[in-house]
This record gives structure tokens, C-alpha cells and sequence, in this order.
């Protein structure tokens, strides 16, 4: 009980930080409710969760550790704002609630999400350069592999380019937040990447899994979809069983190369559980 009460609390002090900090830039009333509308959806807060984990096996204060937390999840929201775009994935779902262009029109959601990706590097900066570096290098993997998604969906991709596609798209994010404690704390960072990676691949297969197999209720957003939108998976490159062949020899790789990080070790686990769950 202790326990599930310090979670919720720290994710409470968490969605304070990221509100104090949008409101702290005086925008147009327009385009901070924009912002904040997804920021505050409920969600998960995965990849801040991992980021503060990592941050308190290394001893990283709590003061570097929400800076870090709150750019990593605007980037991630911002990223969603901008997939859910008719131009890109087309869905009027996030969360279970309006996708943000069906809120604020296509016009503001853009820059919305522009809004967040500027300060999320602009957080990373005052944390120090080899966090910024970093980060500026997660932002341009995920752009790249954003766009990997879109031109293979328009024809097809080897297994091979799925996967590369996946690692930077999604791993790259888990990369660095499972990699922010040691960068902080000046150690080497490589199994920790790797351990992002490999998760973030995984979860990406769960997910495109969770598409074909789930409901609306339960993912909240349109299942069924990457099909209708004939979207590069591994799921409809080799079918349901292979890729969770896959997703699975991942998630043990990523786990191994965290057998040293109590904290984000555990959290890690628990993400196992929800997955399989739902």
C-alpha cells in the first residue's frame, strides 16, 4: 500500500512539473490548452517512470531527474499529437479520448506538438550538453523512424527494416530514459541503449499485436487499424506467434542488460505484466 501511494504520488509531482512548466511560458491561451489537453490525458508515464528509476540507481538528484522526466514526456506526447494527424495515422482516438486535431483542428495540433518537441530540448539544455546531445539525437531517431513507418506502409519492408524502423521510433525514447542515469553520473551508457532498444522493439511488437487482437476499451485508441492502413508490422510480415517469438528473446535480452539497476529493473518488469494483461 506505501508503496502504490508513493507511485501515485511521485506521478502526481510529475503532471504538476509538466503544468507549472507550460503555463510558465505565457502562450496563447489557444495553444497552451492544446498542450496541456494531451500532456494531461491519462496515461501510463512509462518512459518518465523508466528515466526516474534509471536516475535513482545512479544518484542523480530528484531536481535533474523531473527535468529529465518532464522533456522525455513531452517529446513522447508531442510524437503522439503529430501521429495521430490525418496525414499521418489518421486516428481520432488517443487514450480513450479525442485525438488532439479532432479537439483544436489539424492547424493548432501541429503546433502543439511542435511546441513540445522545442521545449523538451530546450529542458534537456539546462540539464547540461551530453544530456542535450542526447536527446537531440532521440528526437532525430524518431523523426527518422517515423517517417521509415510512413514510406514503408506506402509499399513494404524486410523484417530487417521493420525492426531498424521500430529502434528508432519507439526504442529510441526508452533508450534514453534507461540510459539517463549512468550519462548523468558520467559511466558508460551502451548496455543500457541496448536494454532500450531491445524493450522498445518489444513493446512495439506487443503493441502492433494489441491491434489485431484487442478492443477500443482496452488499448483506447481504433484497433484493427494497421491493417486497413496496410502499415508496416511484423505482425502482418509473419503473423502473431513469430512475432512474439521475437518481442519475447528482446524483452530477455533488455532485462539481462538491466540485472544491475534495481530500480528500473523493477519497473521494467511491471510493464511486462501490464502487456500481458491487456
Amino acid at each position: 500500500m506505501k508503496k502504490r501511494k508513493r507511485e501515485t504520488g511521485e506521478k502526481k509531482i510529475l503532471e504538476s512539473e509538466i503544468e507549472k512548466y507550460v503555463r510558465s511560458l505565457h502562450l496563447h491561451p489557444v495553444l497552451e490548452k492544446a498542450a496541456l489537453y494531451t500532456l494531461m490525458l491519462p496515461g501510463k508515464r512509462l518512459r518518465p517512470n523508466f528515466l526516474m528509476a534509471s536516475a535513482k540507481d545512479f544518484g542523480v538528484t530528484k531536481e535533474i531527474a523531473l527535468k529529465g522526466a518532464v522533456a522525455i514526456e513531452m517529446m513522447h506526447v508531442a510524437s503522439l499529437i503529430h501521429d495521430d494527424l490525418p496525414a499521418v495515422d489518421n486516428d481520432n482516438y488517443r487514450r480513450g479520448k479525442p485525438s488532439n486535431h479532432v479537439i483544436f483542428g489539424e492547424d493548432v495540433a501541429i503546433m502543439a506538438g511542435d511546441l513540445l518537441f522545442s521545449t523538451a530540448l530546450h529542458l534537456c539544455n539546462k540539464i547540461g550538453e551530453p544530456v542535450s546531445q542526447a536527446f537531440s539525437k532521440t528526437l532525430i531517431d524518431l523523426v527518422d523512424g517515423e517517417t521509415q513507418d510512413i514510406i514503408m506502409s506506402k509499399g513494404d519492408g524486410t523484417i530487417d527494416e521493420i525492426v531498424e524502423m521500430y529502434r528508432k521510433k519507439t526504442g529510441a525514447l526508452f533508450a534514453f530514459a534507461f540510459s539517463f542515469g549512468p550519462r548523468i553520473a558520467k559511466q558508460s551508457v551502451e548496455k543500457y541503449e541496448e536494454a532500450g532498444y531491445n524493450f522498445g522493439v518489444s513493446f512495439q511488437i506487443f503493441d502492433d499485436i494489441l491491434d489485431v487482437t484487442s478492443t477500443f476499451d482496452k488499448i483506447g485508441k481504433t484497433p484493427q487499424k494497421d491493417a486497413a492502413q496496410h502499415k508496416a508490422t511484423l505482425v502482418q510480415k509473419i503473423g502473431v506467434e513469430d512475432s512474439k517469438k521475437i518481442a519475447d528473446t528482446l524483452y530477455r535480452s533488455a532485462l539481462q542488460n538491466l540485472k544491475n539497476s534495481e530500480k528500473l529493473l523493477e519497473e521494467v518488469k511491471k510493464v511486462e505484466k501490464l502487456l500481458r494483461k491487456r
